[in-house]
């Protein structure tokens, strides 16, 4: 009987002590694997709060019209004018200023005053944003080089200028191959399409500045230095 209650006593401290080791065990496991996940948590957090988007472009801009005829030149909110084929509706140059008015001199120079508060190792470019309602539907387009016109030519013919650099004499538009790296479209021209008399609607137009991440995932500028305008339809 001493013996059998010996060996019951052993069976029973064996029993206990792989008990105990495997929920302490199962413990330890369950602490790590937290930990492991809050390290994970924490990772993602982190790359979260990386991976939020801000702006730290300080540029102001306008829209300003020329008159060529010696007054100032004037910023522009709205902007009415008759539309009819391939006649000019108006030209608007972009300025980093919103100032009411702004002087009539020569367009170099008085663009490079203005991008030099701002910009003058010209880290930014510039890009346009029109939309409008046409009986088709409504055109959305973001215009960062010629090419990105030719999607509503129909409807509104876009030239597009590198007033800057320039070396004071004649110039045309930039042409998709003349377009580079270093183009700034300083300057847009909007011209009745073939199908200008489709459009329905007043013609938003937005310039803005931009560097590599101002735009989403689906390629929408997403930045804070910009200036809109509305073009509206005399005829209407």
């Amino acid at each position: 009987m001493k013996k059998i209650g010996i060996s019951l006593l052993i069976c029973s401290l064996i029993i206990i002590f792989i008990s105990v080791f495997y929920f302490e065990g199962k413990k330890n496991t369950s602490m790590v694997n937290n930990k492991i996940d809050e390290v994970s948590h924490e990772e993602e957090r982190k790359d979260d709060k990386e991976n939020i988007y801000t702006d730290d472009n300080k540029i102001i801009l306008g829209l300003y019209k020329n008159y060529h005829d010696g007054r100032e030149r004037k910023l522009i909110r709205e902007y009415l004018a008759s539309w009819s084929y391939h006649n000019d509706i108006s030209s608007f140059e972009v300025y980093y200023t919103n100032e009411e008015a702004i002087s009539s001199k020569n367009q170099i120079a008085l663009f490079s005053s203005y991008k030099d508060m701002y910009d003058q190792d010209l880290k930014y470019r510039i890009g346009y944003f029109l939309s409008f309602e046409t009986t088709l539907g409504v055109i959305n387009k973001t215009v960062l080089k010629p090419v990105d016109t030719k999607d509503f030519f129909n409807y509104l013919e876009i030239y597009l200028y590198d007033d800057y650099h320039q070396n004071g004499g004649w110039y045309s538009h930039v042409t998709e191959e003349e377009f580079n790296e270093n183009t700034l479209l300083t300057s847009i021209k909007l011209t009745a399409g073939l199908e200008v008399e489709k459009i329905i609607s007043d013609i938003t137009l937005t310039a803005f500045t931009y560097d590599s991440d101002d735009f989403d995932e689906e390629g929408n500028y997403r930045g804070i230095s910009k200036y809109t305008i509305i073009v509206k339809n005399n005829n209407n």
